[in-house]
Order: structure tokens, then C-alpha cells, then sequence
């Protein structure tokens, strides 16, 4: 008697503890509502385990969890949040749409530190910064700069007068892997350094390694300064634009099939080359530059992107 009661409870025991150790993945891609756009670094957490996850330079997240019922939480900052029950049965794939949120706020006053997710991937020495936060950024002659704007974070430094690039922590410009969607870009400015070859309007996220730099990168000393352009607007038609001092700019954006597929073209073009004789200046100087990006849905797992940069610039006597 005391042998099937010993194997009885050997039995209850092994599946009960292989059912507690099940676990299955949730996944999904994260857009900005009004125009399809992925979202870079959204926050999906589940309180009740103290975990989560945020999403990479393609709007995707993934989190492997236990078994069971919980409770997530999607927040980014400016958008609504968005609480949402989930049963976790099966591998599941799940996407979420935001919509912009803005309040005025009080006077906040922090007393703790109080982490909301468990770091799984600490990154040192890495500076993000948002298009909203270059534009805010004051400059000379009215032309938000990416390549100006890193200048002013800590480590980073310009290369010298009438010199194009930056140097990082005593590097080097060549010592700097720069990347716009992947891509490597080996000149980034325009008339020696007094403008980047980036525009600011088709810019969705800028990300600056100044160390500990990500084994993917390689084959740089200094820094990484990764970009990502916008993907279109797969909504809705939309054109922004602005005239400056010296240049002017035009961005266009919509969608080719709704939901599915987008274009984005934007543009630059300087007119300093006709004022420069206005006043007695010899030397004529011009530049031009065109960003180009298509995005097409394949399906829930797969996305094709083609992007392509033109810019032509010169200077003579």
C-alpha cells in the first residue's frame, strides 16, 4: 500500500511542478495611432510580476512569462496609457495603438526612486534625444542641427573650427561610426560643418554610444551615433515644412495603400549662394539634400523599409 501512495504523490508533485514552470512569449508592435508610426523605448510592464519590457528601434517588444492571468500596462510618455487584461495560455501576439495625451502639469516634486521595471539590460554611456528636443534647441540661423545639438551633450565636443564631425571623450571624428537607418554615412555635413546632412524633419530617434558600445556596432574607438528615420504616415496625407535664413525645407508623407503601406520625402535646399553677393563676398556656397523612406506591411511578422539619402553641396571662389 505504501508504494502506489509514494508514487501517487511522486506523480502529483512532478506535473504540478512542470505546469508552474510553463511559460510562453508575448509579443507585438506598438504605433502611434494617428499615423501608424512605430514608437521607440514604450514601456509594457506587468506590476504583478515586477517585470516588462519596452520596445526596440522597430516599435516590436517580446517577454517570456509564466503561465497565467495578468494585468499589462503600456505607457510612453505623452500618450495615454493603456491597461490591459491578458490570459497568457499559448504564445500570443499582441499590438497596441496609443493616442497623444497632453496636460498641463503642477509643480512635480520627486521624493523616491522608485524603479517600475527590473533592468534587464543595463546600457551605459548612451544619450537619446528626440526630434521634439532638437527643435526646442536654439540655433543661429533657424536651422534645427542633429549633428549641432549633440555638441551640447556631456563628452562631446566639435572638431575644430571650419572642421565637420564631433569628437567624443578625446577621440577623433573618424574615430565615430555614424548610421542613419543602419546605413553607414561617412561624410555628415554640409558646407564644412556648418550643417548636417540630416533633416531634422524626417528624424524619429537619435541614440549616441559614447561607451560600452554594443558588439553589433564594431570597429570604432570613439562613439556610435545611430539614427532612425520616420516610416510615413500610413493614415493619412500630411506636408511640414519651413523657410530659414539660409535654407529652406519641405517634408511630404502618406500613405501608398492605408494601414498597410507609406512613403516620406523630405527635402532641403540653401539660397545663400544669392545674398552672398549682397554683401561683397567673392565665394559662393550651396548645398541640397533629399531623404527618402517606403514602408510596406507584408504581414504581423514582417516589414519591408527601402530608404535612400541624396545630397549634393558646394563651395567655390
Amino acid at each position: 500500500m505504501k508504494k502506489p501512495l509514494w508514487l501517487f504523490l511522486f506523480l502529483c508533485f512532478y506535473f504540478s511542478n512542470v505546469s508552474s514552470q510553463e511559460k510562453f512569449t508575448l509579443s507585438g508592435v506598438i504605433t502611434e495611432a494617428s499615423s501608424n508610426e512605430t514608437l521607440i523605448g514604450v514601456t509594457i510592464a506587468f506590476p504583478s510580476l515586477g517585470s516588462g519590457a519596452t520596445t526596440n528601434e522597430y516599435g516590436f517588444y517580446s517577454i517570456t512569462l509564466p503561465k497565467g492571468e495578468y494585468q499589462a500596462v503600456v505607457s510612453y510618455l505623452g500618450f495615454r496609457d493603456i491597461v490591459q487584461n491578458i490570459t497568457l495560455e499559448k504564445d500570443m501576439k499582441m499590438d497596441f495603438q496609443l493616442s497623444e495625451e497632453a496636460e498641463q502639469l503642477q509643480e512635480v516634486i520627486v521624493t523616491e526612486n522608485v524603479e517600475k521595471l527590473d533592468i534587464r539590460k543595463p546600457q551605459m554611456s548612451v544619450n537619446t534625444l528626440s526630434v521634439g528636443t532638437i527643435k526646442k534647441i536654439p540655433v543661429i540661423t533657424g536651422e534645427a542641427d542633429v549633428i549641432k545639438s549633440i555638441l551640447l551633450l556631456p563628452g562631446v565636443t566639435n572638431a575644430g573650427e571650419g572642421a565637420s564631425g564631433f569628437n567624443v571623450r578625446g577621440g577623433s571624428a573618424d574615430q565615430n561610426l555614424i548610421l542613419l537607418d543602419e546605413a553607414i554615412i561617412f561624410n555628415s555635413s554640409h558646407l564644412f560643418g556648418f550643417f548636417s546632412v540630416f533633416n531634422p524633419d524626417a528624424i524619429k530617434d537619435i541614440k549616441l554610444y559614447k561607451g560600452g558600445i554594443p558588439a553589433r556596432y564594431g570597429g570604432r574607438v570613439s562613439s556610435v551615433l545611430d539614427i532612425f528615420q520616420k516610416e510615413g504616415n500610413s493614415k493619412e496625407f500630411k506636408m511640414n515644412g519651413g523657410i530659414g535664413a539660409v535654407a529652406s525645407r519641405l517634408l511630404v508623407e502618406g500613405p501608398i495603400k492605408k494601414d498597410q503601406a507609406a512613403f516620406l520625402i523630405g527635402g532641403r535646399a540653401s539660397y545663400a549662394h544669392l545674398f552672398l553677393p549682397l554683401f561683397d563676398v567673392d565665394n559662393t556656397a550651396y548645398f541640397y539634400d533629399l531623404n527618402t523612406k517606403l514602408n510596406y506591411k507584408i504581414n504581423e511578422s514582417n516589414n519591408i523599409y527601402l530608404s535612400r539619402i541624396f545630397w549634393k553641396g558646394r563651395v567655390w571662389n
